[in-house]
């Protein structure tokens, strides 16, 4: 890994560290991925285009965009620049056909689904052809050229199994689905999870040749095949029981698939699975979002101590507007848990909080010790 934007002694310490922590061999204090606006640096912000859509759409502008925004970001810690290519979360639904409409401003997208009747839809296919599937892989193979020596091309944002039915099916009638006609789900849940592995392949091809290393959107670091897992946010809607039925072999097959692997436990509701995803042997780490309006991650302690009983690491996030005291997330958090398998990522204002931050926090782990 290479960037001209972190000192060459802290970027080492910061791949040794992300190793590390996937190992189980951290030391001294948690995983800390911390940015700030440089507002030290002197290069200017980009401005959007007219059309705000090309800032997605347009290959150059996006590359352009992408590095302008790692050029004024501040990496403290263990953080490294990461650029995610992205067309918002149902990117995947519109690889496989479905009519999608972007929407940058509010970072977003949404589709329109296409599937009336699953007997119908038995198979999928991402066709070479699909303007979306085709612009994505011009920008991951841009980004990887532009990045060489300065950042990382994150694998993609993926909303594939059950929340990519959802999306094609409607979210609605897909949860009727469940419940009345199960197995006619069987046969493309099967292709999600063949789908899966077919994406991770193709992009592993742009993005491993680069030296870079691997990251994603949740941020986190390795040499190594480094994948989010578990975009099934439709599941808080259902219950244990349908999670087996329809999740646990797709959610199984798809880590096993990777060689890291972090799940996005997404909300309260979600909860009630999690004794299932602990019980996934190659799963390293579970990334808990409270969900907006919830208490920050220092009122779940009994949860995030619950999940590193099993042996998997945790990873807390703040920058959804967060207003939590991070000093005080930070004392809590390694109060209760094992600092060595924890991973706290946040954005703040400025470098100064950013680095005293870092320092707290070794300043508090060396105390427990």
């Amino acid at each position: 890994m290479q960037t001209p934007w972190i000192k060459e002694g802290q970027l080492a310490k910061a791949c040794l560290r992300n190793e590390a922590f996937w190992k189980n061999e951290i030391e001294e204090y948690p995983l800390m991925w911390i940015t700030a606006p440089d507002t030290n640096g002197t290069v200017p912000k980009l401005s959007d285009s007219s059309d705000i859509n090309e800032k997605w759409t347009n290959v150059d502008l996006a590359i352009a965009h992408a590095e302008n925004d790692l050029a004024r970001t501040y990496f403290a810690g263990d953080a490294l620049p990461v650029f995610n290519p992205w067309f918002g979360p149902d990117q995947f639904a519109a690889w496989l056909g479905c009519e999608m409409e972007l929407r940058v401003a509010q970072l977003t997208s949404w589709v329109k689904p296409f599937v009336a009747d699953w007997s119908k839809y038995q198979q999928f296919k991402i066709d070479s052809s699909n303007k979306w599937w085709r612009l994505y892989l011009e920008i991951v193979k841009a980004s990887v050229e532009a990045g060489r020596h300065k950042w990382v091309t994150a694998y993609p944002d993926l909303h594939c199994g059950i929340d990519g039915l959802a999306a094609i099916r409607g979210p609605e009638n897909l949860l009727m689905d469940m419940l009345t006609e199960p197995e006619m789900l069987i046969a493309p849940m099967q292709e999600m999870t063949r789908l899966f592995k077919y994406v991770f392949d193709r992009v592993s091809e742009s993005i491993l040749p680069a030296g870079q290393g691997t990251s994603n959107w949740t941020m986190g670091w390795s040499d190594r095949r480094f994948m989010c897992i578990g975009h099934n946010d439709v599941t808080c809607m259902v219950s244990q029981e349908l999670f087996d039925k329809f999740c646990k072999e797709d959610t199984r097959k798809c880590i096993e698939y990777t060689d890291l692997s972090i799940y996005h436990l997404d909300g309260p509701g979600q909860i009630r699975h999690l004794d299932r995803l602990l019980e996934i042997p190659k799963l390293n780490c579970i990334q808990w979002i409270q969900g907006a309006g919830s208490p920050p991650p220092s009122q779940w302690l009994d949860l995030l101590c619950r999940i590193q009983a099993a042996g998997k690491s945790v990873q807390v996030y703040y920058g959804h507007g967060d207003n939590a005291n991070l000093h005080k997330e930070i004392e809590a958090l390694c109060s209760r848990l094992d600092p060595c398998g924890l991973f706290i990522w946040a954005s703040v204002h400025s470098i100064e909080e950013a680095d005293t931050l870092v320092q707290y926090t070794k300043d508090i782990c060396k105390a427990k010790r």
